[in-house]
């Protein structure tokens, strides 16, 4: 059974004994680079948040936008999420569990749907000393949590919210980002101004969307900024490009409210491509930040296929390498 005390014991044994060291920078030129944890799913699932802060460190990103495979006891997500080729990890069911079989799988077997269930309370009720810890694990490499997105899906409860919020607090967190549609959105609000936690919209950017709920087109997320003040966007350019935004444009018609991106690079088809191969203008989107100095953080997002021979912590490297050179 896992017990709150449990995943507690486990989080602090796995600390490093070493103290505290400087904290890493990856500002560079006024525009603050960082890495989203998705990029990361190819690897193990076993030591998976250890090989995240590891090549976090060896690359010099200071910042990440974490979410949650890394941080989940890995037998309770190997029987909940079954492993996937690309994509983001889990992305389609939700960290809660909460979002049906979601991203075009099939419907999850009875026994998967336990296990979802089981890690959906887990999320509940594990301790807050078990991210506290992760936490630690962090600061102690000199590495920051700016953004935590817990990947709710869109059966969410208000417990489910509540609780989301308490973990971004925990952590460290400044802002929660999360793919809500208009009605959960509505339904965070007020729920985000009781916590004092920003809230990054990312939507499902892609103008061929009929569903009136959905955060889809630059309109969507006009609207939905209005509903709370603490409410900004994050959206994925690289989605954006293959739903037939022009994610520039909107960067510079709604700066003042754009908290952060997701940094991916893909075709006008909506084929993920390395960075400065695709549609998605990364470099021209990187130099429109430093030039205006506009404070949105860019968050390195890697799905595309990695190259025989490679690893994907050498895709990130070779990301972070991309914006350096174009911010030079």
């Amino acid at each position: 059974m896992y017990t709150r005390r449990h995943f507690g014991k486990l989080a602090l044994a796995a600390l490093p004994v070493s103290g505290a060291v400087a904290k890493i920078s990856s500002k560079m030129h006024g525009v603050q680079i960082g890495v989203a944890t998705f990029s990361y799913t190819p690897l193990p699932r076993q030591g998976l948040l250890d090989a995240i802060i590891q090549s976090m460190v060896d690359c010099g990103i200071g910042d990440c936008l974490l979410n949650p495979p890394p941080t989940e006891p890995v037998d309770l997500l190997e029987k909940a999420r079954p492993a996937r080729g690309g994509g983001r990890a889990g992305g389609g069911s939700g960290a809660q569990g909460r979002g049906g079989g979601g991203g075009g799988r099939a419907p999850a077997s009875p026994e998967q749907a336990a296990a979802i269930e089981t890690l959906h309370q887990w999320h509940l009720t594990v301790s807050l000393d078990y991210y506290t810890a992760l936490r630690k694990k962090f600061t102690d490499a000199g590495l920051e949590i700016y953004t935590y997105e817990p990947s709710l899906g869109t059966n969410t409860t208000d417990a489910d919210l509540e609780r989301a919020f308490e973990v971004t607090k925990t952590l460290g967190a400044h802002v929660l980002a999360d793919v809500f549609t208009k009605s959960v959105a509505k339904r965070v609000a007020p729920i985000a101004e009781k916590h004092g936690i920003k809230v990054a919209l990312q939507g499902r950017p892609n103008m061929r969307t009929t569903d009136p709920d959905v955060m889809a087109k630059p309109a969507d997320f006009e609207e939905a900024l209005d509903y709370s003040k603490n409410f900004g966007s994050s959206i994925d350019v690289g989605d954006a490009t293959g739903g037939g935004w022009d994610a520039l444009k909107f960067i510079q018609d709604t700066h003042a409210r754009v908290f952060s991106l997701n940094m991916k690079d893909k075709t006008k088809a909506g084929v993920s491509m390395p960075w400065g191969q695709g549609d998605s203008r990364i470099k021209d989107i990187l130099q429109l930040i430093r030039d205006k100095k506009y404070p949105i953080r860019c968050y390195i997002d890697c799905d595309y296929a990695t190259a025989e021979g490679s690893t994907r912590v050498a895709d990130v490297k070779r990301c972070f390498e991309f914006a350096k050179a174009a911010l030079t």
